[in-house]
């Protein structure tokens, strides 16, 4: 037990290694979603800046904003890790070599850890932007990690079913809304309780009872995806 359980560890930081190694060498996710939420924050600044908004309603229409600027900035980058494979022709390799648990597991942590950089490039930008006021800013990190997790595990199930298709961004998008709307509805409500300081532990283990749901469907589908 011990020996598959390193071993399983092995593979996915393999895969996670891999997956960055081939991101840093072509940027295409990174560029992609780097203009994607420059561009929208850009709009975003200029049209709804501080004066763009009512004081009244900046805790309610703010949060929902950030939250909709990293939904689609990760829908435009998250699906090339599965793409990536298949284009190059290394997936069946993929199949072969690694255990599907550790190639979701690295997939999963590659996403992440990409929205994680997304999040700190673009949330304090964002936040300086609009000049949106957050009266509990550990709130507003667990919500971003909680709900970037959920949107990278989430992604990361759709984006291998996606990649195997001719439609990947289409199949990509009807797919993955569905999934991420209660994530996005819950994200939002986080984030507006860290802007005005309001408790929301109710809401926070929603979003950690949403993450796990999603790993555990996750691990378990998608050796069937993967290998159909």
């Amino acid at each position: 037990m011990p020996s598959s359980t390193s071993r399983l560890l092995a593979e996915t930081a393999a895969i996670f290694a891999k997956d960055w190694r081939c991101e840093l060498r072509t940027r295409a996710g990174l560029s992609a979603i780097a203009l994607f939420s420059l561009s929208t924050l850009s709009v975003i600044g200029l049209g709804l800046g501080p004066v763009g908004v009512a004081s009244s309603e900046r805790a309610t229409v703010l949060p929902t904003l950030l939250w909709i600027l990293l939904l689609f900035a990760a829908a435009a980058g998250l699906p090339r890790a599965f793409a990536r494979e298949e284009e190059g022709h290394t997936a069946t390799a993929l199949r072969l070599a690694a255990n599907p648990v550790a190639l979701f597991c690295g997939k999963l942590l590659f996403a992440w850890s990409l929205l994680l950089a997304l999040e700190a490039l673009v949330v304090p930008l964002y936040v300086a932007m609009v000049q949106l006021p957050v009266a509990a800013p550990g709130r507003l990190i667990a919500a971003l990690l909680a709900g970037g997790y959920g949107l990278a595990a989430g992604s990361t199930l759709v984006a291998a079913i996606a990649a195997q298709s001719r439609g990947k961004g289409t199949l990509f998008a009807v797919l993955a809304f569905p999934i991420l709307i209660p994530l996005l509805l819950l994200a939002v409500e986080l984030t507006r309780a860290a802007v005005m300081g309001a408790p929301a532990d109710g809401v926070l283990r929603q979003v950690l009872l949403y993450d796990g749901t999603v790993t555990v469907a996750g691990l378990m589908l998608f050796p069937a995806v993967w290998n159909p």
